[in-house]
């Protein structure tokens, strides 16, 4: 995918819609923004893949692959990339509901918020983004359901939503940094409960409880990522040594564990974003 931005023309119905969408597009990889004054509408960013930092008043958060980050209007921010390629949907939106719709959601503050399903919320931000170019009749109010469906949506899949949850997260932040750190090497996961001082069942619960998934779910989910970037970066490089470098004991697991996430085989991934 190409990086685009499209700003749909809005008639004065689009803008009495109670949401409506002003603007959306991809960047394969993110440039560093910097809004002192914030900007006027509502915004929400998907990150594909990467990782960059976000800055919110005195906070920092670190945006990874899989989760998103909200903006409210006027509300000064700054981000950038830290891990590249930081590729990105995003969306900006008004209307009298996309408060209310977003309270709803479990996003009460600009910041950075975990999902359980991130496919669904691309899926949407996709759906709208070829709407926005398909030049059909009455685009505004089109894309305006396809928004509401995205928000409705976001309620369901919000991990990060709860004071409980935001704390189980905050706690696992130093096991996240130990398989970013090693995900190249055999990891266990004693290794990672030790990173917190708990027991490999408890560090399960913690997991289920702030992110949906196993610990070795997680870790497959950031090694599949290490390996795109690395076949990005290393075009000519040979699937054997993508599996070695990105962790998997075998080229045949890791060609499984990437189709079964990624829903096709490395050799096509590479061959659908044109690496040679």
């Amino acid at each position: 995918m190409t990086d685009l931005m499209v700003f749909p023309i809005l008639t004065d119905t689009d803008t009495t819609l109670p949401v409506y969408v002003t603007g959306n597009g991809h960047w394969s990889n993110q440039e560093e923004i910097n809004r002192p004054g914030g900007y006027p509408h509502f915004q929400w960013l998907q990150v594909l893949s990467g990782a960059g930092e976000l800055h919110v008043g005195d906070r920092r958060m670190t945006v990874r692959a899989g989760q998103g980050f909200c903006l409210l209007p006027n509300v000064p921010h700054h981000y950038y990339a830290t891990q590249e390629p930081w590729e990105i949907h995003w969306l900006s939106f008004r209307g009298e509901m996309s408060e209310k719709l977003f309270l709803q959601a479990g996003v009460v503050h600009s910041g950075v918020y975990t999902l359980a399903d991130p496919d669904m919320i691309v899926a949407h931000m996709k759906s709208i983004f070829a709407m926005t170019q398909s030049g059909r009749s009455f685009i505004g109010l089109e894309c305006s359901k396809l928004l509401y469906m995205l928000l409705l949506d976001l309620m369901k899949v919000i991990v990060v939503s709860s004071h409980s949850a935001s704390e189980h997260y905050v706690k696992l932040l130093p096991v996240f940094k130990h398989i970013e750190t090693h995900y190249g090497q055999p990891i266990a996961i004693r290794d990672l409960a030790e990173c917190i001082d708990v027991t490999p069942q408890y560090l399960c619960l913690l997991f289920k409880k702030a992110m949906k998934l196993r610990p070795m779910e997680y870790v497959n989910r950031e090694r599949i990522n290490r390996s795109k970037e690395l076949m990005f970066k290393e075009g000519s490089i040979k699937m054997q040594e993508v599996a070695r470098r990105s962790g998997f004991e075998s080229p045949s697991y890791f060609s499984s564990v990437f189709k079964r996430l990624e829903g096709l085989s490395p050799e096509h991934f590479k061959k659908i974003h044109g690496i040679r």
